[in-house]
């Protein structure tokens, strides 16, 4: 029997738009009505018959689609509403989604494709994958297109899981967090319960849905109590302005980048029905809390989480504010301790973190690969401690990842894509600050004598999404290595001037 995880979701989520006769599953600006429970069904029902046209259709060349086997189908799409069409249609079938960036383009697509072995992808028209069949939804999905890859392998199955999302691995590439129905619906209700949501609130969705934040806030809580997402299809202050002005309450999970924007777009512009303001992805500036709040009368409270384990924690402190480095206390059901690191004292350790929204593992061929620290547990790279409060404060990472606005960088993929550039000897990248988007890409590189920044920055649009790119490339006569003939990031970082040393901070007594 194949297992129902998928289908569960799909169901619940029908069985509840039903039940509360909610005639708007979303909204999508500017402009659009908002898609009805009739209207959705039928969208549903489409893509269906339409998975099924595609299960059938084999040309030879391409993998058959097997429904109920648990196949991957990566999804790549912008904030609109086939996004949930697609995700209920695959669910409905048995199918895994497999979530991308809406940003990615025909390279990323292609190297997930060799990856993860998709035996379908769903992306934004604008992407031309090569080879394979590709067949233009139309109406069924309005926006996306089918493309079946030509595999040489059979497609990879994920049985048991309800999505897999992605996260950044230590070689390059990433890594695939296989993620069931019952972690996702646990990860939903506590967050909701934490926080006050509830199905009467509306949720403006301007983050992205294929990313862990912005798919449990948005498509989790209208499938667990129905709460109504708003669409932001991109963070156009224009479009940002015109979803926070609807009708109350309004919930607004965002960035720091798109608080400055709104700040900055809004003018004398005020948002009655806005009650709750939620910032993650990257540290929140004190001076743009302070000025948010000044300006609208509400506070911008942090939320902290990770791909392996949902939601960890929450500003609930009675004015909101917290100071800089700390992230709240434990959601409801979320359990926070530290495992030691040497070097590092009074408490500092890496960050563990027990709940039933843990992942079950990442994805390895066709097996799951359990999280260090055993089921219901992940171990963060995270660096902190616990305080006699329950204030959970980061202090460092023990890893190399970049930080983006919330999206994740790995620099190893960054640099083998420098590396393959001609002229490119040498390449290292590394985190500088960054005072909206928490932290940004800097190109280090030993260069043959003619090569320019522009054809750098060129060489990198061509294969990486564009918070991805370097916003700065330094060009150094070589890179410094440690005694060991490592590379000594924090050299690096010290001689270029405004980067970041990767190594987290020690503690004062063992500086």
């Amino acid at each position: 029997m194949p297992d129902p995880a998928p289908r569960l979701l799909h169901d619940r989520w029908i069985d509840g738009l039903e039940s509360q006769s909610r005639r708007d599953v979303a909204r999508v600006l500017p402009g659009a009505t908002a898609i009805d429970v009739d209207g959705f069904e039928r969208q549903v029902m489409g893509f269906d018959r339409r998975l099924l046209r595609l299960c059938r259709a084999d040309d030879g060349d391409t993998a058959v689609l097997d429904p109920d086997a648990g196949q991957l189908v990566l999804l790549s799409a912008r904030n609109v509403p086939a996004y949930f069409a697609a995700l209920a249609g695959l669910w409905k079938r048995g199918f895994v989604p497999l979530l991308a960036d809406a940003d990615f383009g025909r390279s990323e697509i292609a190297g997930l494709v060799e990856s993860f072995r998709p035996a379908l992808c769903l992306v934004d028209r604008r992407v031309e994958p090569a080879g394979g069949r590709a067949d233009d939804l139309g109406g069924t999905l309005h926006g996306l297109r089918a493309w079946q890859p030509p595999h040489r392998l059979r497609p990879a199955t994920a049985p048991g899981a309800a999505i897999v999302r992605l996260t950044s691995g230590t070689t390059g590439k990433p890594r695939g967090c296989v993620v069931t129905a019952a972690q996702l619906l646990a990860d939903a209700r506590q967050i909701t319960t934490s926080m006050g949501i509830t199905g009467r609130d509306s949720m403006v969705a301007a983050i992205p849905l294929g990313h862990a934040y912005g798919f449990v806030h948005v498509v989790m809580a209208l499938v667990l109590q129905g709460t109504r997402p708003i669409l932001v299809e991109q963070p156009l202050p224009a479009l940002l302005l015109e979803a926070l002005s609807g009708r109350g309450p309004i919930v607004f999970p965002g960035t720091p980048y798109l608080f400055d924007l709104l700040l900055k777009s809004a003018g004398r512009r005020r948002f009655k029905g806005l009650r709750l303001c939620l910032s993650a992805g990257a540290p929140l500036p004190a001076d743009l809390g302070t000025a948010f709040r000044k300006a609208f009368g509400l506070p911008i409270r942090t939320f902290y989480g990770a791909s392996e384990c949902g939601g960890i924690a929450f500003d609930r402190s009675p004015g909101g504010g917290l100071p800089d480095g700390c992230v709240g206390t434990p959601l409801d059901g979320v359990t926070l301790d530290t495992v030691a690191v040497p070097g590092f004292e009074n408490g500092t350790g890496r960050i563990r973190v027990t709940s039933a929204a843990v992942v079950s593992g990442y994805l390895d061929r066709e097996s799951v690969r359990p999280l260090e620290g055993g089921p219901g547990r992940f171990l963060t790279q995270d660096l902190g401690h616990v305080d006699d409060r329950g204030h959970l404060w980061i202090t460092g990472r023990v890893d190399r990842t970049i930080n983006v606005d919330g999206r994740k960088v790995n620099p190893v993929e960054v640099e083998n894509v420098l590396r393959g550039i001609p002229k490119v000897r040498q390449a290292i990248v590394l985190p500088i600050a960054d005072r909206r988007r928490g932290q940004s890409v800097c190109a280090c590189i030993v260069a043959d004598r003619g090569l320019t920044r522009e054809t750098v920055l060129a060489a990198c649009a061509a294969r990486l999404a564009p918070f991805k790119m370097p916003r700065r490339v330094e060009f150094v006569a070589a890179i410094p290595v440690t005694g060991r003939g490592k590379i000594d990031h924090a050299a690096l970082a010290a001689r270029i001037g405004g980067g970041e040393p990767s190594r987290p901070r020690r503690s004062a007594a063992r500086a």
